[in-house]
């Protein structure tokens, strides 16, 4: 869940409780009639091992794969992007790398390819939820809210106690401007002082502290209150009298 809390840097740790040898043909000394039972076995083996030899270099395809996943795993989007794309152009007939492609597109701020490789994805595997969890939170991110309600409530119509795709919909309800639908959800998935202290978390990056120091204020109150709250209540004592 990418955030930046332009006001506060502090409260982004306080968010969401959730080959081998050729042989050798140096057979000069062999007599005329010898050669059939000896240079033809020595050949067809040379012949195998160069076979084997060659099968063992990898393709220009399989290198655009692996060095696609390395980069991937470094942080490096638009590099695996390069390769995965490459990798798909030199064999169009194979499967498309949409699982791998779409959340690079995302990274990059190609919401468009990122959503239509999505869609591509769920249809192939529409039970699965960290796919449908991921769609939805580009969905929101590209400003289609009622995309990304329909496809989150797709999800949790399959996996209703999921709580980190319930929380991505209380997301795109509170980008939605719909407090109550998100608090709602964050409660459904945490409980209700949890959901207080992610709405507080929520407003402060919006600079909305007023708001948050209600929510954080309600969540200090609660029977089994989060050690995290505390924290939280500290950096806005502090945000507040700095202002």
């Amino acid at each position: 869940m990418r955030m930046c809390l332009s006001k506060s840097r502090w409260f982004r740790n306080l968010i969401f409780f959730s080959l081998a040898l050729p042989l050798s043909s140096g057979c000069g000394g062999i007599k005329k009639n010898r050669e059939s039972a000896f240079l033809k076995p020595l050949a067809a083996s040379s012949q195998s091992e160069a076979k084997n030899r060659r099968e063992a270099i990898p393709s220009e395809r399989s290198l655009c794969l692996e060095t696609a996943k390395t980069v991937a795993s470094q942080g490096h989007a638009t590099e695996a992007m390069k390769l995965y794309e490459r990798a798909e152009q030199l064999d169009p007939a194979a499967a498309p790398f949409d699982a791998e492609l779409a959340p690079l597109y995302a990274d990059v701020g190609n919401q468009d390819a990122a959503i239509q490789r999505y869609q591509r994805c769920v249809t192939r595997t529409p039970d699965d939820i960290e796919l449908s969890n991921n769609f939805a939170w580009t969905l929101m991110e590209a400003g289609r809210f009622e995309e990304a309600i329909t496809e989150a409530e797709r999800g949790l119509q399959k996996a209703p106690d999921n709580v980190r795709l319930r929380s991505t919909l209380a997301m795109i309800h509170y980008r939605q401007g719909d407090r109550a639908a998100a608090m709602q959800q964050f409660q459904q998935a945490h409980g209700r002082s949890a959901a207080h202290h992610n709405l507080a978390i929520l407003d402060i990056d919006a600079g909305n502290l007023d708001a948050a120091e209600t929510h954080v204020q309600i969540a200090k109150q609660s029977a089994e209150p989060n050690s995290k709250t505390q924290l939280l209540v500290s950096a806005l004592e502090s945000q507040g009298s700095s202002r």
